[in-house]
């Protein structure tokens, strides 16, 4: 995977040295990842962005909080996006739900990734319960605050009503 970052700030590359770069590692490639220092869905015109690096034929997944379900609709239906990384707090709001909604019916893989350490067994199976079946479920350590192992035990049990497929990172 090869990630791009979207951003207002920083100094402006070149769309077609971007293009180029993936070309020359298309074969090695499964997914072209866009993230943002905010959000993706945070610029509008996001489709516009990945049509410009992105090699016909490559996958894009978005990293995402889920906060514009309308920029996530237009990139999807625009075939820009066909996996997503949805990042989730404590608690999902109706926009992540949309977005979730979205992505099912547009049959995009996705992924749902947490801070452990906000979380207790009960807090994410009721997540996990809201949010539905997912490719991947994504545990995240915060190195300030990790989780001892038995409480992690717990989270994982409580994610896999979610996936079968869990990863702490």
């Amino acid at each position: 995977m090869s990630v791009i970052t979207v951003s207002s700030d920083g100094p402006e590359i070149d769309a077609e040295t971007i293009r180029a770069g993936l070309e020359k590692d298309r074969e090695s490639l499964d997914y072209l990842a866009v993230a943002s220092d905010t959000d993706p869905l945070d610029f509008p015109d996001l489709y516009k962005a990945i049509k410009s690096v992105r090699p016909r034929g490559l996958d894009v997944l978005i990293i995402t909080g889920g906060h514009d379900p309308q920029v996530l609709d237009d990139t999807v239906g625009a075939g820009y996006a066909h996996a997503a990384d949805l990042l989730l707090g404590r608690e999902t709001t109706e926009e992540q739900l949309e977005c979730l909604s979205i992505l099912r019916d547009n049959k995009c893989k996705f992924a749902l990734t947490v801070n452990a350490s906000e979380h207790d067994e009960d807090s994410l199976k009721t997540l996990a319960e809201r949010c539905g079946k997912c490719a991947m479920f994504i545990l995240k350590q915060d190195r300030k605050h990790p989780v001892d192992a038995n409480n992690m035990s717990k989270l994982t049990a409580a994610a896999k009503k979610s996936s079968w497929n869990v990863k702490v990172i």
